[in-house]
């Protein structure tokens, strides 16, 4: 009689404790859901990622003309030293797809010496630029709504970076994001990459 109490008694506690457990399992899910639900509806009320539109490669022509006489050789992603100017991909549209393209804010331009991308190209898509005129291909754009110095936080990551002098970026003080001067600026990228807030791009000269 006394093995037969023991048994039921262990039996009685093991029932109990697992009881237990399962509650706190489901309290631990419900928990983690409201938790991951809290999560979700911060993300959707953050700001959409930033655009990062692509640009052509030095020396191209206006666009209606690129499109007319890049016959999508090859011939100036293959110049490339940099490994920099690639190809469009289907996801830009059947139109577009496959003509030679930069994506400045991912991969920054140097502009080599003697423009190699320029001088490989044979069909006048792309052409060198006049004597002593800057090489340009896009612009960058800064968002006011990301620019940590237009919150109110010191940020200078893109002055620093900028290739160009006098500088084509510039802050002045917080609460006012960076500002660009558009006669300088050659949209090579290197302020959009090294952005930490993802707050600026750069927009083709089309």
């Amino acid at each position: 009689m006394s093995d037969l109490n023991n048994a039921c008694s262990r039996r009685d506690f093991f029932s109990a404790m697992f009881k237990e457990l399962a509650g706190a399992a489901g309290t631990v899910a419900s928990t983690f859901g409201e938790s991951l639900a809290l999560v979700e509806d911060a993300g959707a009320k953050t700001l959409p990622p930033p655009a990062k539109p692509f640009v052509r490669p030095p020396g191209a022509v206006a666009e209606a003309s690129f499109l007319s006489l890049c016959t999508k050789c090859d011939d100036c992603v293959k110049a490339c030293p940099e490994w920099v100017v690639r190809k469009t991909g289907p996801e830009f549209g059947e139109r577009l797809e496959g003509y030679p393209m930069l994506m400045p804010a991912q991969n920054p331009c140097v502009f080599c010496a003697g423009l190699p991308c320029v001088t490989a190209c044979r069909t006048g898509a792309l052409v060198p630029p006049a004597p002593g005129a800057p090489v340009r291909i896009g612009l960058a754009v800064v968002d006011n709504a990301r620019c940590y110095m237009g919150q109110g936080q010191p940020c200078d990551y893109c002055v620093k970076e900028c290739p160009v002098k006098p500088k084509a970026i510039s802050v002045t003080a917080r609460g006012l994001s960076a500002g660009v001067n558009a006669g300088l600026c050659t949209g090579c990228g290197e302020c959009a990459q090294i952005c930490p807030a993802n707050a600026i791009s750069i927009e083709a000269m089309r």
